[in-house]
């Protein structure tokens, strides 16, 4: 592995600098949604460190509930850039409607689920004030927040599948002006609007969510009027594309449920060490978080071009992106660990203000050395994300699902074990946690260098127009 890694080879244009225009504005994006809900925390912070637990242990729970339909939905970004690979540019719209399709039927699902999830803040041992806080956020997020991103899921992985990321980058940073200004006239009661605290944090969030949803809809709209994508009545329901959406996608959104979950067990099981801890995870979790989002953007930049690599046929391409993409994310996660390891009593004063009234002593004790194991996870994590990337864009989705299961669950096993049977600090457990990480960029590698995830079609128009091909060929050589 280390040779591919560094082999200049990996400077053509199936390497870094093919990878770098379409991850480059996926990570400022999401470096802009995560900056939303780390301003957020931060608002809150100077409320009460219950409210800034509550803003994201609620809002984690209020994914899980979504991630799963939005996992699936997340498949169209992988369809997308396989037809446009293979140049079948009309199919690519139908694609995206078939998403939005499923995201609308998908909606009252969630709220079901919603409806049970909303108890595990008193499962999970949280104080009475912290739970009365949590459901208020959880409410406001699950009835507005989880229809807007399932329907806005397919419209950024039609971008993303065509490798055009710059506009999501652009209706992000919009998005994130109207929720830092929001959030902020709403949570402090600014300028004649009301003081509405952890009320105002979630309508300022679910604000920027809907413009965000606003401004992609406009620009696929726009995008898909050229002539190359047009199609007859690409709205209408088309069975062989949600055949293909279910089948690839099912085993994308139980990976992401499976482990969206466990991470959020891993959290409520950190925060029932008491409100010091809780306050301390969240602080570590928004600085994971903010580093941790960008490699999310190369690994969609992975998936895009594996995608449309293995669409034209190029399957050296395809494996050249992977391990140029792995070798850029650990690049960047060594630069993260060397930011934790030198500085985080700096990064924890931000969330830990001396004004206030509010005594953050013994926050700060536990969430300085925690910080610091934090950027060792970062280091087993992007080489996970990386392949995991590569298997989703190859179509691998069902074995990227099992060693997630594996890999996910490992961890929230073993904290659960160190907590409640072994009787470990909050810093054992912690330490557990991040060792425990390297499981999965062990498993998802062996999984890649099967080479499995090289030869599977996507639907029977790949094997239609391997057929042809095959033929051309042939008659060619007659």
């Amino acid at each position: 592995m280390s040779s591919i890694l560094t082999d200049r080879s990996q400077r053509s244009t199936d390497g870094i600098a093919a990878l770098i225009p379409i991850a480059l504005p996926m990570i400022i994006s999401n470096i802009f949604d995560t900056v939303m809900m780390f301003v957020d925390r931060l608002y809150l912070a100077y409320v009460g460190k219950e409210h800034m637990a509550a803003c994201m242990n609620a809002g984690l729970t209020s994914g899980t509930c979504t991630v799963f339909f939005a996992g699936v939905a997340s498949y169209v970004s992988a369809m997308v850039a396989r037809s446009y690979g293979a140049r079948q540019f009309s199919q690519c719209p139908r694609i995206v409607y078939q998403g939005m399709r499923f995201a609308l039927f998908s909606y009252p699902l969630v709220l079901l689920i919603g409806l049970i999830a909303i108890n595990s803040f008193t499962w999970a041992g949280h104080s009475n004030m912290q739970i009365q806080l949590e459901e208020t956020y959880f409410r406001w997020m699950l009835f507005g927040g989880t229809l807007l991103s399932l329907l806005r899921t397919p419209l950024a992985s039609f971008f993303s599948g065509i490798g055009k990321t710059s506009v999501i980058m652009k209706a992000s940073f919009v998005s994130m002006l109207v929720n830092l200004l929001f959030n902020y006239l709403l949570i402090y009661g600014k300028f004649g609007f009301p003081r509405l605290e952890i009320n105002g944090a979630a309508i300022g969030t679910l604000l920027a969510s809907l413009v965000l949803n606003i401004i992609l809809a406009i620009a696929f709209q726009r995008e898909t009027r050229s002539k190359e994508y047009r199609s007859v009545c690409p709205w209408r329901f088309d069975a062989a594309i949600s055949k293909t959406l279910l089948k690839f996608g099912i085993p994308t959104g139980m990976d992401y449920f499976l482990s969206t979950s466990a991470f959020n067990l891993t959290i409520a099981v950190f925060h029932g060490y008491g409100a010091d801890a809780a306050a301390a995870v969240t602080i570590v979790m928004n600085w994971d978080l903010l580093a941790f989002f960008p490699l999310q953007g190369v690994q969609v930049a992975i998936t895009t071009l594996v995608g449309q690599n293995l669409g034209a046929k190029n399957i050296p391409a395809a494996t050249r992106t992977a391990y140029s993409g792995c070798k850029l994310n650990l690049l960047y996660s060594l630069f993260i660990l060397l930011i934790f390891l030198g500085m985080p009593s700096l990064l924890v004063s931000i969330f830990t203000p001396e004004s206030g009234g509010i005594d953050y002593s013994q926050v700060k004790k536990l969430a300085v050395p925690m910080l610091r194991w934090a950027g060792f996870y970062l280091i087993f994590d992007s080489v996970y994300i990386s392949f995991s990337g590569a298997l989703r864009g190859g179509g691998d989705t069902l074995w990227a699902m099992i060693i997630g299961l594996i890999f996910h669950w490992s961890l929230a096993i073993n904290v659960l074990l160190t907590t409640y049977l072994f009787k470990f600090s909050l810093m054992g457990s912690w330490i557990v946690w991040v060792l425990s990480s390297v499981t999965g960029g062990t498993l998802i590698y062996w999984r890649f260098r099967t080479g499995k995830w090289k030869h599977i079609k996507l639907s029977s128009n790949e094997n239609e127009a391997e057929e042809i091909d095959i033929a051309s060929q042939l008659q060619t050589s007659n």
